[in-house]
């Protein structure tokens, strides 16, 4: 193979843009004998990925989930609130002194009442969902840690 095709090779793959194909040539090339001496420091690692190739796993890995699925929490609260809903029987004196808890015999008034706490309600459902978009930018960000730690245990065994 020609030395300007091998370097132009190089410079791709350093890039990260060789196929699999212009790997395996980069492979045979620096595993053979007849290396240019300015070529001569990339032939250890060509050699290294080849040998590390041909390794395979000893002993199965498994990984441990201990974590609580947020669902479980769920069923603990509504659990809570059943169980203080059941022993708090009584309303506090001077919440509601008639006994009416905020009924209303006019239908209209009722309907504008409801209107004004379901907007109160959407109004501040919608604050807090404003938050909620930085939690897509933490996902993204824990995404890319995973890549990170992928590359450092690489590194690791590249370095052992």
């Amino acid at each position: 193979m020609e030395l300007s095709n091998i370097e132009k090779l190089l410079e791709k793959y350093f890039e990260g843009e060789t196929t699999l194909s212009e790997e395996k040539e980069l492979k045979v090339y620096f595993t053979g004998e007849s290396v240019p001496s300015h070529l001569e420091r990339y032939k250890d690692l060509f050699q290294f990925f080849s040998d590390e190739s041909q390794v395979t796993a000893t002993s199965e890995v498994t990984l441990s989930t201990n974590r609580v699925p947020w669902y479980t929490w769920i069923g603990v609260a509504a659990s809570i609130a059943l169980i203080v809903g059941l022993f708090i029987k009584d309303v506090p004196p001077g919440v509601d002194p008639e006994g009416v808890y905020g009924t209303y015999d006019d239908p209209e008034i009722a309907l504008q009442k409801t209107k004004e706490a379901l907007n109160l309600v959407a109004k501040l459902m919608n604050e807090g969902k404003k938050d909620l978009v930085y939690l897509n930018e933490f996902d993204t960000a824990k995404k890319e840690l995973v890549y990170l730690n992928e590359f450092e245990s690489a590194k690791n065994k590249l370095i052992k």
